[in-house]
């Protein structure tokens, strides 16, 4: 079954970006277990952990490469703007969920004059990552409209 262009080349992309933090997932476990023990038991993880993360990571793998087969989607290098729309998004929503309002349900508010710097901060970086997808769709670098949520 073949999908209409634009929706094939979404999907595509979204199989290009979650092979690519699952390599990322890999690094981390191969990491671990090269340490070995970690002195804090918060960071231990088992053996039977890290086969266990491999495993669904594979699943994953499979998973996304039956979708591709099943709607005839070739296995290709992503277009790096697509790459990259995709990634400033997720580093978006991730913003997002930390600026302080989001953070209510951590239990403790912020002392009023940290809020404001988080705030600031959390704003600021919100604004490079609209800076840098403007940047990386072909424009000058100057936004046309105030940055509000992903696209």
């Amino acid at each position: 079954m073949a999908l209409h262009e634009l929706h094939a080349r979404r999907l595509a992309t979204v199989a290009t970006v979650v092979e690519a933090a699952l390599d990322r997932i890999e690094v981390v476990l191969q990491r671990i277990e090269d340490i070995g023990e970690v002195s804090h038991p918060a960071f231990r993880f088992t053996p039977q952990q890290i086969r266990g993360a491999r495993r669904e990571m594979a699943r994953i793998r499979h998973r996304l490469g039956e979708a591709l087969e099943h709607f005839s989607i070739p296995r290709r290098k992503t277009d790096p703007r697509q790459v990259l729309a995709a990634e400033l998004s997720t580093l978006w929503v991730i913003l997002e969920n930390a600026l302080p309002k989001r953070l209510k349900g951590y239990g403790r508010d912020f002392d009023p004059a940290d809020r404001m710097e988080w705030e600031k901060l959390i704003r600021d970086l919100l604004r490079d990552i609209e800076q840098i997808r403007t940047l990386s769709a072909g424009h000058d670098g100057k936004p046309s409209r105030a940055p509000s949520t992903p696209r």
